[in-house]
């Protein structure tokens, strides 16, 4: 097969696939005026297919769509504070307990900055948690895993 022939076989494909999925998302509103949409996604799957761009070397194409993405470095958004040898991470009580609350919270020694909530309030909270309070580091309080 000639690639052009190829890519013309892959735009059909990729038409339909396209044009299916939009009148899938468009449900029974297609129906009511099927020949005004078939209009507007004409139109929108030549925006798209603008986008496309051909392989002329088939050999080109990637194997692993790795190969495409470049590592992202995310920004570390915990603070991190030493504490005698070890470096603790900081967590705003807020995000301690939205973290703690959908499961995903993994720390076993960790600081809270209490914010704007009472000391009190704060302790009794992380502790229903499964953390005991063990101390403070300048105004942050310092917690550890309970051991059971």
């Amino acid at each position: 097969m000639v690639p052009e022939d190829s890519w013309i076989t892959y735009l059909r494909a990729q038409r339909e696939k396209f044009l299916a999925n939009r009148r899938h998302s468009l449900g029974p509103d297609y129906f009511y005026d099927a020949a005004s949409w078939d209009t507007v996604l004409e139109q929108e799957w030549q925006s798209f297919q603008q986008t496309l761009t051909p392989i002329t070397d088939p050999s080109e194409r990637p194997t692993n769509i790795e190969e495409l993405i470049e590592p992202i470095a995310t920004p570390e958004i915990v603070e991190k504070l030493q504490v005698g040898g070890d470096i603790l991470n900081l967590y705003y009580f807020e995000d301690f307990q939205m973290l703690a609350n959908q499961g995903i919270f993994r720390e076993s020694h960790f600081l809270i900055d209490k914010g704007r909530k009472w000391e009190k309030k704060a302790i009794e909270l992380v502790t229903q948690y499964g953390y005991q309070h063990i101390g403070y580091h300048q105004e942050y309080l310092e917690f550890m895993e309970a051991r059971q």
